[in-house]
């Protein structure tokens, strides 16, 4: 089992009904630090609760985001996701690219449609995906 570092947990429960950024983002301390360099890094997702594709129009996309400010702003890396990557315990990760980094980093998630809901946890680690299992808070 690995452990989360609460420094680098992006979003823990986060409920989302409309598009937002990440409850937290990471600080990396130095502008424009190259991220990953000798090992890469990852945003790791967990769907806690299952999206809603009810009336069918609802879409999904997760972006890997960077910025000089904590508002984020550019993306590094975008996913768009189906119905069946987003059903309650799926796991997915994405690749954070070791280029063009800036101070913070987060996800932005990006909703449309008509009743889009889902609850998601996101972190970053130098694992790949794997070996890691999400178990509940308070280990």
């Amino acid at each position: 089992m690995s452990m989360i570092d609460s420094r680098l947990e992006l979003s823990s429960a986060q409920a989302l009904t409309a598009s937002a950024d990440s409850t937290n983002v990471v600080d990396l301390t130095q502008t424009a630090r190259q991220v990953g360099a000798g090992k890469p890094l990852f945003v790791h997702f967990n769907v806690t609760v299952a999206a809603d594709f009810t009336t069918g129009d609802e879409t999904y996309q997760f972006n890997i985001a960077t910025g000089a400010a904590t508002s984020l702003g550019t993306v590094l890396v975008e996913r768009i996701m189906l119905s069946t990557d987003l059903t309650a315990g799926a796991n997915f990760s994405m690749v954070v690219p070791a280029e063009k980094v800036l101070r913070y980093i987060g996800v932005e998630y990006v909703l449309g449609g008509t009743s889009p809901t889902v609850t998601v946890d996101a972190y970053i680690s130098d694992q790949e995906a794997y070996s890691w299992v999400s178990t509940a808070d308070a280990i």
